[in-house]
């Protein structure tokens, strides 16, 4: 007997919210063992744009596979970038060695 899941699909926005349509894609992420870096929430830096950052690599074939998304978010090789909330699902970036100018 085949039992494939139905996809479900991701809205472009929900009213009041630039993150809340994406909090099924957090829950299935987090479901497969994916935790969040830091606080379980959005980021926002000085320009407005938003990120909630995973430990882990993000699983794109498997967001593909169980999520229908509008052409305004957009799945790369390792983030889920929406375009028109200006926010994204990504894996944090280890801390870099600082710069030094010393020759």
């Amino acid at each position: 007997m085949d039992q494939t899941l139905e996809k479900v699909t991701i809205a472009e926005k929900l009213p009041d919210s630039r993150t809340a349509h994406l909090q099924p894609v957090i829950d299935f992420l987090q479901a497969l063992g994916n935790a969040p870096a830091s606080s379980d929430e959005f980021t926002f830096n000085r320009d407005g744009f938003g990120e909630y950052a995973f430990y882990q690599p993000l699983d794109i074939e498997a967001l593909r596979q169980r999520f229908t998304f509008p052409p305004t978010i957009l799945l790369t090789k390792n983030a889920v970038q929406d375009t028109r909330n200006f926010v994204a699902l990504t894996q944090a970036l280890p801390p870099s060695a600082p710069l030094t100018f010393n020759l």
